[in-house]
């Protein structure tokens, strides 16, 4: 009987050895996993009420190019500890405005990142520009609506599924709870009120804000529901949110692989020489390359292994993207991406659903390039 229950121990050992040892977080209440079997960590945490003085993100900004400043946020999932402070946004300087992409992940962080740009020129921000709708991203917009009276650019996705101030009974809430608000300790969210995106588009449009030329692309639901990205053609920058991360592993939990590599495939179409993504701090000609790599891999071995006649519940176990596994929330996150990039390729027809128009613009470049 021994001998059975240990090889059957060896056998769990084995199984599970491809989603183990996670170098990120300690798992203490292995029971607390979300639909997709994902931890969800701010759960973990008590609730407390916070109190004191606000909490000091120690924020210090980092220059990209002439013209461009941005925070780069932790390389973990948002938790109390790290007070939302885990994804990037950034600052252009204009001729007499800051234009601020992605405000951070709450009203405490949008101010004292502010304080800090103000050192370096003291311009307000009247001009807000969102990429996605997941409030890591967006939850700083009402300190630049309230203090600087900001117009707010964003995907239209924020107004239909997020709203702003309620006032109920007698008493004031901050809107619908998202993730954020439920996870940070008070006097990290203190002041943090939704509010509504002023201007939204529907399709790829330029514009020109204190004299900075933008083109701000659609590139529709990849990382999420609607994902754009902000190109600066004349500094040779790219500011992609979400759709690109380096250094640790994206969560797909709202996006589609599909999606996910025709945004690449529009951002290197565009000549950029920096490039800011959502999370991670590469930055240079190589800061997309681990995100193409990753989609494709992810693209190409679960249709593999579909082909090969494994199921849904087996996924997992067969396409673990071994390349990927020294980056950070690897075992958090790509177990789930892998099965949801199951779900989608189910009914895949790669010339209907992958648009190469850009690569075709790379190849024609280069063929002119070679020509002259």
């Amino acid at each position: 009987m021994k001998s059975i229950l240990s090889i059957l121990l060896v056998g769990a050992f084995v199984v599970s050895m491809p989603f183990i040892f996670n170098k990120s977080v300690t798992v203490t209440e292995p029971h607390k996993l979300d639909v997709d079997g994902n931890f969800i960590l701010n759960e973990w945490v008590p609730s407390r009420d916070g109190a004191g003085p606000d909490w000091d993100y120690n924020l210090k900004p980092v220059q990209v190019s002439e013209r461009v400043w941005c925070y780069f946020g932790a390389m973990e999932m948002p938790t109390k500890e790290n007070a939302g402070d885990m994804s990037n946004s950034c600052y252009i300087k204009g001729d007499t405005e800051w234009i601020t992409w992605d405000t951070g992940p709450s009203y405490k962080f949008a101010e004292q990142a502010y304080a800090e740009m103000k050192k370096i020129a003291d311009m307000p921000v009247n001009h807000v520009i969102v990429s996605h709708e997941h409030d890591d991203h967006w939850l700083g917009n009402n300190y630049y609506k309230e203090v600087h009276g900001a117009k707010i650019i964003g995907p239209e996705s924020i107004n239909e599924n997020y709203y702003g101030p309620r006032h109920i009974d007698g008493k004031d809430y901050p809107g619908m709870q998202t993730r954020m608000i439920k996870a940070l300790y008070q006097n990290a969210i203190r002041n943090t009120v939704l509010v509504r995106v002023d201007e939204s588009f529907e399709e790829t449009t330029e514009f020109e804000i204190s004299g900075v030329k933008m083109e701000y692309v659609k590139v529709g639901y990849a990382h999420s529901e609607e994902d754009w990205f902000l190109y600066l053609p004349d500094d040779k920058v790219v500011l992609v949110a979400d759709v690109v991360m380096n250094g640790r592993v994206t969560s797909n939990r709202d996006g589609i692989v599909i999606g996910q590599i025709n945004a690449l495939n529009a951002i290197k179409s565009r000549d950029w020489n920096q490039l800011v993504p959502g999370h991670g701090f590469i930055t240079d000609k190589t800061a997309a390359d681990e995100a193409i790599q990753y989609f494709a891999l992810l693209k190409d071995r679960v249709l593999e292994k579909m082909e090969d006649g494994v199921i849904a519940d087996y996924i997992t176990k067969e396409v673990t993207l071994d390349e990927f596994r020294d980056k950070d929330l690897y075992y958090v996150l790509s177990p789930g991406n892998v099965f949801r990039s199951y779900e989608e390729l189910e009914m895949y027809d790669e010339d209907d659903l992958i648009d190469y128009s850009a690569e075709k613009s790379d190849d024609d470049e280069e063929d002119k390039e070679e020509e002259a």
